[in-house]
Order: structure tokens, then C-alpha cells, then sequence
């Protein structure tokens, strides 16, 4: 007999929902009140810890539900993750790998780190590395190529495992991604050849370090390499069934054409899941290659249609810029697929802000309704140079009270995973969430804070493009190709590509063509927008952080405290940058016309962007440190490049165009 539902109180049961619905009903949840019962349905053990989450959180902001009230909910996205890069064998080196190592092989880290996904509605958690094998698996086909003892093998394993299964009780499936073909030269010298083959180097390596001839190519067609990555990926998903998947690409460190890197992937990882016996989704990035024939004659006949995904960098690295970019129509992101028989997931990187907090729900809600294409199953978000583990950045004393940075930044990790599981989530609920933080009364001016001083770094992205992180680094001014970004680079620089935004050189030449009036009409976002948007949002925040400064009084300390500071920080910024767009466009004018008075305005403007530059290092010494930065390979730290921005007034005054 079916069990008999109580008069009152909480019935928690999940609903057998028909095979041929199941994917339309997957993580998805009910709440209805009756008199006083309250029932809670979900169609699987997500969508039952969500609802469950939702009438919690519910009763905690006393949002309950009427009598005969009914909600539902399913996901926007079905996969909704996280991007992290392991500080082993990491994409790059830095202090935020350095200084994270010990923590990463801290579960009680994990721990917290994965409840606060499971809260945040996140479902996937990948975690990347150039190499992980030695670290996670060892075979006795190639003992000799772990540098690890047994002893410190089998710790290893239970860590991971404990990890692994942790991660599955809180409903966070776990994806393993890897650049393909690269070793390390402990693992080299261990298969028998020269360490330089697992030197990391430059994926440009064919006139950087050469085995007879380019180290991509040799590995690539090492049978020995080719044997041994097969193996290992075989001995993850023998020793980790909880492992749910795993992901690589065939470009960056590859070489030849799209048919033998494709070739290559086959007879490693493919192979390897075809022996491991296991079902297992995989991911092939597409990022620096145009292979899309070759993927999907090689590659995605392999797998059942719902098992194979193809990943694309949907912004590049700069997420905070416009939320609905055009890179996929610009660079033929799909010649050769299948889009309908394609499942995509969208690597969101932000490599834009790693210090400040941010937080915009509307930024991001429009960011996720713009991802919501018929072939597009969900995203993962994160660094390439950056990992939210210890926070190294911040002083530790004063207001610190939190251990890891993403406690630091919550609220960023809050509205990426809320809101791609439901993108009309309210400011009821944001206002809820940081009370924690900043307590009832205050909360709201916060995220009033918040979301103003959030518009800063997409203004300055959008009228300031580079494709990648080691190119620019928004938040702090700086390159790894050429240091910190002068007057001269922002008088060439260029816009955000395919979202109708004018560059600084082309609004000047519009307006001595006495065209620019048009180009505003034509919807055309123009450099004097920006610049507006930039002092809009520094205003904002200023006048948000003014009256917070009045109100806190004693409460100010914690997060409250630290925000407070950020707050300033943003209005410097904002100033700063505003201020160096408009000298931009002044020297333009003066390129343009010859007129002195625009380049005299243009001094006139770098003197207060110096200004505002020593203000914002100001705000940033008081409660953060500098660190080496892993991707632009500087340090960062206002107060570091203030000769380099006074350098700006020497540029303009000698500049001749």
C-alpha cells in the first residue's frame, strides 16, 4: 500500500517521472502547501536536495508558501560547473598555484568548497591539469615514470577518492581535464627519454626546444608517449568509478594536421575508455584548432550522442565584457558540426578580476539567457590564472575572519550557479544571501554597491580588447607581452569585436568626419559612452560607499569592512580608466587635426588618472598584498606601477601622432 501523507508538516518524495520525459524533468523540483502540509517533489536526487534548498532558504527570508501555493523549478542549463586548475603540473606558474598546493591536498578544503557549490545549485566541478597521472594513478607498466613512493601513491589515491566521492554525495559530478600530450621531465626521464620532452617551455616550441626536431611533433608520434597516456588515462577510470568524465583537446601542444591529432586522441583516450568497460562523457575542447570535420568523422562516432561534447571559450578569457559575445559567428566556431546532433558546453574563463569583488545579478542573468541555445547544454566558469583556494591575497589580520578566498568572493560564485539554474532569481534572494555577510539592515546597500561597481571592468573590456589572458589583465593594467598597457596602447587599442562597439581611433575619425552622430543612431556603443558609464558607476559606488561609511559604525569589520574598501577601490578605477579612455581620445583629435589644446587636454586628463591611480593603490595597500601574478607573469600591486602610469604625461606631452 502507498504510505499515507501526514496531516501537517514536510513530505520529501521523488516522483517517477516516464523515460521519454526524463530528460526534460532532470534536476527539476515541486513545492505545494496544503492546509499544513508542505510537500517537496523532485524527479531525482538534484532536483530533490534543490527543492529542499529552496523551502530552506525560504523559511529562513519568510518566504513561505500559501495555502494551495505551488512552485516549480528545472534547470536553464543541465550542467552548470566550475573550471578549476589544479596547482599540479598547472597550466602556468604563479603564486596563486604556488601558494595553493598544500591546500589542494587539504580535503577538509574540498569539503567546504563543494558544499558551497551543492548550495549554489552547481552540478559539475572540473578540475584541470597539464598532467595529473603521477599524481593520481600508477601502473606497473610504467612504474618507473611516478617519482612518487607506494606509500605516497596510496595516499594519494584515498585523498582523491574521498574527494571523488564527496563531491557525488552533494551532487557535483567530477570531470578530469588535461592538455593532451604533455609530460613532465620527471615522468620523461622515467619513460626512458630526455627530460626537455617533458619540459613545459612554449607550445611555439619549434624554434624553443628541439628532440632532432619539434618537441610537439616528436611527442605526438612517440609510440612510447602515445602507450603511456593511454595507460594512465585507463588507470583513472579503473581507480576512480566515481570519476564521471574527462575532457582534453587536440591543439594546444599538438602538431600536424587535424586528421593525425585527431588520430592521436582516438588511440589514447578513446581507447582508453573502450577498455576501461565505462560509459563515460567526454569533452573535446575545440580552442586553437579547426578540426571540426576531423572531430566529428573520428571522434564523435565513437560515442553515444548524449556522451560526447564539444567545449568552446565563449568569451575567450574576459567573461566580464558584454554578455552576449559574438566569437562562435566571428571565427566559424561549428564549420564541420553537427549542431544538432552536438551537445556544447561553454568554458566561461574570468581572467579579468581576481582581487575585488564582483557581483552584478543582472550582468550575469543576461550572460546565462544569452547562453541558452537549443544545442548549448551548459557551462563551467573559472581561471586560467587564478585559483579561489587560500586566500593568499589578503592580510592576515584586521577585518580577515574567512580562510579561502571563494568565501572571499561568495557572492560571484553565488549568482553564476543560481542563475544558471534559474535566471529570474531575485534581488529577494540576493539581498537574503548577503545578510550573512553584511548583516540585515545593510545588505541592500551592498548589493547596491556591488552591482554598480561591477560595470567597471566589462566597460573597460569592451572598449579595450585583447583575446587572452596573458595579454590583459583588466584589473590591473598589466601584459605579459608588454608590461603595463601605456596611453599609446589605448590610443590604438581596439574594441570588443561583433557587438557594435566603437574604438577610441574610429569614434575621432568619425567625429572629423562628422559622422558620429550616425554611428550613436546605428546603435553603435561609442568611446563617450564608456567613459560616461565608467563615471555613472564610479558616482554610484562612491555615493553607495559614502553612506555605508556613515551607517556601519561598529559593524564595521569582516566583510563588511573588506567590501568597503573594494567599493572605494572600484570608484579609483573607474575614474582612472575613464580618464585614460578620454586622454586616448584626445590624442586621436590631435592626430586627427593637429589642434595643441586636445593634447593639452589629454596631459590634463593622465594628471588626474595619476591621481586616482595613487588613491586606488591606496585603498588596495590596506588590506591586500602583492603576489606574482601566474598568466601576465608581473606582480600585482597598485602602488608598483605608479612611475609607469606618471609615465603616461610624459607620452601625451611628447606625443606627435
Amino acid at each position: 500500500m502507498p504510505a499515507l501523507d501526514p496531516e501537517r508538516g514536510i513530505v520529501v518524495r521523488r516522483v517517477p517521472i516516464r523515460k521519454e520525459d526524463a530528460a526534460e524533468a532532470e534536476q527539476s523540483f515541486r513545492l505545494y502547501r496544503t492546509g499544513e502540509l508542505v510537500r517537496i517533489e523532485g524527479s531525482d536526487s538534484r532536483g530533490l536536495l534543490y527543492g529542499c534548498l529552496e523551502w530552506a532558504e525560504r523559511l529562513a527570508r519568510g518566504a513561505e508558501l500559501a495555502d494551495g501555493e505551488e512552485i516549480r523549478r528545472k534547470p536553464a542549463l543541465r550542467l552548470r560547473g566550475i573550471k578549476f586548475n589544479l596547482p599540479y603540473a598547472p597550466f602556468d606558474s604563479g603564486d596563486p598555484f604556488v601558494l595553493n598546493e598544500k591546500t589542494c591536498m587539504d580535503i577538509n578544503f574540498w569539503k567546504a568548497y563543494i558544499d558551497m557549490l551543492a548550495l549554489n545549485r552547481y552540478n559539475c566541478l572540473s578540475l584541470w591539469s597539464e598532467h595529473p597521472y603521477h599524481l593520481m594513478v600508477v601502473s606497473p607498466r610504467f612504474r618507473d615514470a611516478n617519482p612518487y613512493s607506494d606509500s605516497e601513491i596510496e595516499r594519494n589515491i584515498r585523498f582523491f577518492r574521498e574527494l571523488f566521492r564527496y563531491a557525488a554525495s552533494r551532487g557535483i559530478d567530477v570531470y578530469l581535464f588535461t592538455w593532451n600530450i604533455r609530460l613532465t621531465p620527471e615522468v620523461a626521464r622515467g619513460l626512458g627519454l630526455p627530460e626537455a620532452v617533458g619540459d613545459f617551455g612554449n607550445m611555439y616550441d619549434n624554434l624553443i626546444h628541439r628532440v632532432g626536431y619539434p618537441l610537439n611533433r616528436f611527442r605526438g608520434e612517440s609510440e612510447i608517449i602515445r602507450d603511456y597516456v593511454r595507460e594512465m588515462v585507463l588507470q583513472l577510470l579503473l581507480t576512480y568509478p566515481e570519476l564521471k568524465g574527462l575532457g582534453t583537446s587536440a591543439s594546444e601542444w599538438m602538431d600536424g594536421s587535424g586528421y593525425e591529432r585527431e588520430k592521436w586522441i582516438v588511440e589514447t583516450y578513446v581507447e582508453a575508455i573502450k577498455q576501461s568497460g565505462r560509459d563515460v562523457p567526454f569533452i573535446h575542447r575545440t580552442n586553437m584548432q579547426n578540426a571540426g570535420k576531423e572531430i566529428k568523422d573520428m571522434v564523435q562516432t565513437q560515442f553515444e550522442p548524449e556522451q560526447f561534447h564539444i567545449s568552446w571559450k565563449y568569451s575567450n578569457a574576459h567573461c566580464y565584457s558584454h554578455p552576449e559575445p559574438q566569437f562562435e559567428k566571428l571565427w566559424g566556431a561549428w564549420e564541420g558540426i553537427d549542431l544538432e546532433q552536438t551537445n556544447i558546453l561553454y568554458t566561461v574563463r574570468n581572467d579579468d578580476v581576481f582581487t575585488h569583488r564582483w557581483g552584478d545579478p543582472d550582468y550575469v542573468r543576461a550572460y546565462v539567457k544569452g547562453m541558452l541555445k537549443p544545442y548549448v547544454k551548459g557551462f563551467y566558469w573559472g581561471a586560467d590564472g587564478y585559483v579561489w583556494g587560500t586566500d593568499f591575497q589578503h592580510v592576515d589580520h584586521g577585518h580577515k575572519t574567512w580562510e579561502y578566498d571563494f568565501e572571499r568572493h561568495l557572492f560571484q560564485f553565488q549568482l553564476w550557479g543560481r542563475l544558471s539554474y534559474d535566471p529570474e532569481t531575485s534581488d529577494e534572494v540576493w539581498v537574503h544571501l548577503l545578510e550573512s555577510h553584511y548583516g540585515p539592515v545593510h545588505a541592500p546597500l551592498f548589493l547596491e554597491g556591488l552591482r554598480s561597481a561591477s560595470a567597471v571592468i566589462p566597460a573597460i573590456n569592451r572598449l579595450f580588447w585583447i583575446d587572452y589572458d596573458f595579454q590583459w589583465h583588466p584589473e590591473s593594467c598589466l601584459s605579459e607581452v608588454s608590461g603595463f598597457k601605456t596611453i599609446l596602447d589605448f590610443v590604438n587599442g581596439k574594441a570588443m569585436p561583433g557587438i557594435n562597439v566603437m574604438s577610441v581611433s574610429a569614434y575621432a575619425a568619425a567625429e572629423h568626419e562628422k559622422t558620429s552622430d550616425k554611428a550613436s543612431a546605428e546603435g553603435y556603443e561609442t568611446p563617450v559612452d564608456i567613459i560616461g558609464i565608467l563615471r555613472q558607476a564610479a558616482e554610484q559606488s562612491e555615493r553607495t560607499a559614502l553612506r555605508l561609511s556613515e551607517e556601519l559604525g561598529e559593524l564595521r569589520c569582516g566583510h563588511a569592512a573588506c567590501t568597503l574598501h573594494d567599493l572605494y577601490a572600484y570608484v579609483e578605477m573607474a575614474r582612472y580608466y575613464a580618464c585614460k579612455f578620454e586622454a586616448a581620445l584626445e590624442l586621436n583629435r590631435f592626430k586627427l587635426n593637429g589642434s595643441v589644446q586636445h593634447r593639452l587636454e589629454a596631459v590634463s586628463l593622465l594628471e588626474q588618472a595619476s591621481s586616482h591611480w595613487e588613491k586606488l593603490g591606496y585603498y588596495w595597500s590596506l588590506h591586500n598584498k602583492p603576489y606574482f601574478m601566474a598568466r601576465v607573469k608581473r606582480t600585482f600591486g597598485y602602488p608598483y606601477y605608479l612611475e609607469e602610469v606618471k609615465g603616461d604625461i610624459a607620452l601625451a606631452r611628447q606625443f606627435e601622432g
